[in-house]
């Protein structure tokens, strides 16, 4: 993962009140949970006394409680209750459970990757979507979360593995594309087109473009296919393992202006849409190695700009986090 950021994991429906619920989520086994106000709270899914899973327990009193000894821990991850020390007895700092930050919004909830701060950055989601519906649909493909960005930041593919839907127009020619990163959000504009002989434009002979971009994606996880001001399309990719990612699919629109014949049209798009995504599928979960990096053989194509620039930045935020992670005496002890 990509330490200090928010990733999306998971939809907020899916985490309910009153009792925790376990996913696989940025490579380790989590619980999810609800305290009294129902704020989430996220945490590892292991009770540090004898390393039993947390998720089987139960909510009492807004903590979370170990069906092994009984042990209670509250938001924070600190032990409130040692059932065979007696309800006034010791509760050792050593019983911390490891909790990460982690809030709701969009409907999302998300989790944050690095040390906990006083302040955070915003949730790197999508913007201009306030006044549309949206449905979705989710799909667990096998294998890892950085090879699904790099298949919807693919702008060659679509008339080979599309050729019955969205590359059904046969445009073989990609010229550039123009792409751009700022402020950790890279932008495409497509411009193929069918191939008549003339050789493809240079990503950096393409003159800027006057119209919003095609494809958008915001570190760590976020992705827009943007059709016009009506219709948009957002996958999250979020990270299971280190060989299965959960794919969230979200239709949006806002030509129907009631809600519920609004999400009804949402909901139709996203039949189109599980077929498209079935087409990636089948190709993308046969690459290997199951993640991808800069350094395991690939080699790019200029239309392979919005790919290569993906990587490159990962790997550059990731060695600027390492840089700046405090050495081992610096951290805090615990007990």
């Amino acid at each position: 993962m990509i330490p200090n950021m928010w990733y999306a994991v998971l939809e907020s429906h899916e985490v309910k009140p009153g009792k925790p619920y376990a996913f696989t989520r940025l490579n380790e086994d989590l619980v999810f949970w609800r305290d009294n106000d129902e704020k989430i709270v996220v945490m590892r899914d292991i009770c540090p006394h004898r390393q039993a899973k947390l998720s089987p327990g139960k909510l009492v009193d807004g903590n979370i409680q170990c069906h092994f000894h009984g042990f209670q821990y509250n938001q924070d991850g600190g032990c409130e209750l040692i059932p065979a020390n007696g309800r006034n007895g010791s509760k050792p700092r050593i019983f911390q459970c490891w909790t990460y930050p982690a809030q709701e919004d969009h409907g999302f909830i998300w989790v944050w990757t690095g040390e906990p701060r006083t302040a955070y950055p915003p949730v790197p989601f999508v913007d201009g979507l306030e006044e549309h519906t949206y449905a979705t649909f989710q799909k667990q493909w096998h294998t890892h979360y950085t090879r699904v960005i790099q298949g919807v930041l693919d702008v060659s593919h679509l008339p080979f593995v599309h050729a019955k839907t969205i590359g059904r127009d046969g445009k073989t020619l990609v010229n550039g594309p123009y792409t751009t990163l700022e402020d950790n959000k890279i932008q495409v504009w497509i411009s193929n087109q069918p191939d008549v002989g003339l050789p493809a434009i240079k990503p950096t002979e393409v003159p800027p473009p006057s119209t919003p971009p095609t494809l958008r994606f915001n570190y760590p996880n976020v992705w827009q296919l943007w059709l016009n001001d009506n219709l948009s399309q957002v996958i999250i990719a979020a990270p299971m393992d280190d060989e299965n990612t959960m794919i969230y699919v979200r239709n949006y629109q806002k030509m129907i202006k009631n809600p519920v014949l609004g999400k009804l049209f949402a909901r139709i798009g996203n039949i189109y849409n599980r077929y498209v995504l079935h087409e990636d599928e089948e190709i993308i979960v046969s690459q290997t190695p199951k993640k991808a990096d800069l350094d395991i053989g690939e080699r790019f194509i200029p239309g392979d700009r919005p790919i290569a620039l993906y990587l490159k930045h990962r790997r550059d935020l990731i060695l600027a986090a390492q840089e700046e992670q405090p050495a081992l005496t610096d951290l805090p002890i615990l007990y």
